[in-house]
């Protein structure tokens, strides 16, 4: 492991996608069949982190887009080679709420087979494309667990363009269905202004100075939190394609691209990082919640 063997262990997460796999926006690509034409940088970028990870001696969990293990299952087989866990992140990168429980199912269903076939060991860990695990979609937990998953990285407990579950709680928990557990492991938030906000991955990673974000990690660290780092292989190429989007979403999708290879080595020599399913070893959650006619509800005692 990297850094200080004392410190906490935190989660590194990668959400192996294309530079095109943009959500809630049309762009010349928002059509899977265009997607076998665009230029394809995904190899070469993720090929970027885990040297990054190896030189840290980190590990890592790499939430896997079914397409891109049909397509590129070599380079699947490579990251579980070199130690990295392999999770789902959906086959077609469809946000959940736009999604019937049915297509939903099938969906993951697809993912998880071509991911496993690719890196030859099970896809456990998941996340939804976009973050896009609201409220309303909670109907997708006890599927999850029906399809095999015992990990969700998925919520945001904060408020977000297309996902985000505000006041939601910060710490991993066990979530209990009627087929059995899944443990929720929300992405990491700090308190910022008394509010909740994102600091640790995609744009906000981006975005804000090293000393803020190592503000959330210590502030998240005197909790006894360990923190989930995440990142998009496109987010340290300058070099990727460009995208004509909307003002407001070209900020976002593109600021601090230039400088964000140099903080995450920054990052990965200061903290200790690894896997979902090692951290959540090393920090088994405390608590439990039951899902219950859509809902996250508190254990009640028998």
């Amino acid at each position: 492991m990297s850094a200080n063997g004392s410190a906490p262990l935190n989660a590194f997460c990668v959400d192996l996608e294309e530079w095109f796999h943009i959500c809630d926006v049309e762009t010349p690509y928002s059509d899977p069949a265009s997607w076998d034409r665009a230029p394809a940088i995904v190899e070469r970028d993720t090929d970027v982190l885990l040297q990054m990870l190896a030189e840290a001696n980190a590990r890592a969990t790499f939430v896997a887009v079914g397409w891109i293990a049909e397509k590129y299952p070599q380079l699947v087989r490579r990251i579980a080679e070199q130690g990295h866990e392999v999770g789902c992140h959906g086959y077609y990168h469809r946000l959940v709420f736009e999604q019937t429980p049915a297509e939903f199912r099938a969906e993951i269903r697809r993912a998880k087979q071509v991911i496993e076939a690719a890196s030859g060991r099970p896809a456990v860990c998941f996340r939804a494309p976009g973050f896009s695990m609201k409220r309303e979609c909670f109907w997708a937990y006890p599927i999850l667990v029906d399809e095999g998953f015992t990990a969700d990285i998925s919520i945001v407990p904060a408020r977000r363009a297309h996902g985000g579950v505000s006041d939601f709680e910060q710490d991993p928990f066990w979530l209990r269905t009627s087929g059995g557990e899944i443990a929720v492991y929300p992405v990491s938030v700090m308190r910022l202004g008394g509010r909740a906000v994102p600091f640790s991955g995609g744009g906000y990673l981006r975005m804000f100075p090293l000393s803020l974000v190592r503000h959330g990690f210590a502030q998240n660290h005197r909790e006894g939190r360990p923190v989930m780092t995440y990142i998009h292989p496109r987010e340290i190429d300058p070099r990727q394609p460009r995208l004509k989007l909307p003002a407001t979403k070209s900020f976002k999708y593109y600021v601090g691209i230039a400088g964000c290879a140099d903080k995450l080595r920054r990052l990965l020599r200061e903290y200790r990082f690894a896997s979902v399913a090692e951290v959540l070893r090393a920090h088994p959650p405390r608590e439990s919640r039951e899902y219950r006619d859509g809902e996250i509800v508190a254990v009640t005692a028998a």
